[in-house]
């Protein structure tokens, strides 16, 4: 009996039980680093079409500017602009009866992004 603790104590190396624990303890930080790599991802993802998003409501109250929007009737613009899956829609609007020259423009987009359908709106006054 002697003898056996003599050759334990003298063993170099690690026991199953140290194995499986350090095993899990790996699996579990991978795990973490893994679930936060993919939340980034998805979050560059989104601001990614936001961004697009954006620049699309952007392009499309520049170019009214250079129309002549008190001639435009009141209401939704038709058709609406469609490009890599986001669809833009203007909405134009006089708000103030003593300034029928000041028009109200809303550009709202709409996609179909990474939590399913998503939009942004921009407005101004022209």
């Amino acid at each position: 009996m002697n003898n056996l603790k003599l050759h334990r104590k003298r063993g170099r190396g690690f026991t199953l039980i140290e194995v499986v624990i350090a095993a899990v303890i790996l699996a579990i930080v991978v795990t973490g680093i893994a679930v936060f790599f993919m939340h980034i991802i998805k979050m560059s993802d989104q601001m990614d079409d936001q961004s697009k998003a954006m620049e699309i409501c952007r392009e499309g109250i520049e170019t009214l500017r250079t129309l002549d929007v008190v001639s435009m009737s009141d209401g939704w613009q038709s058709p609406p602009f469609v490009t890599d899956g986001f669809t833009r829609s203007i909405w134009i609007d006089t708000p103030y009866d003593q300034y029928p020259e000041a028009k109200h423009v809303k550009c709202r987009v709409t996609w179909t992004g990474v939590d399913g359908a998503d939009s942004l709106s921009l407005s101004t006054i022209l």
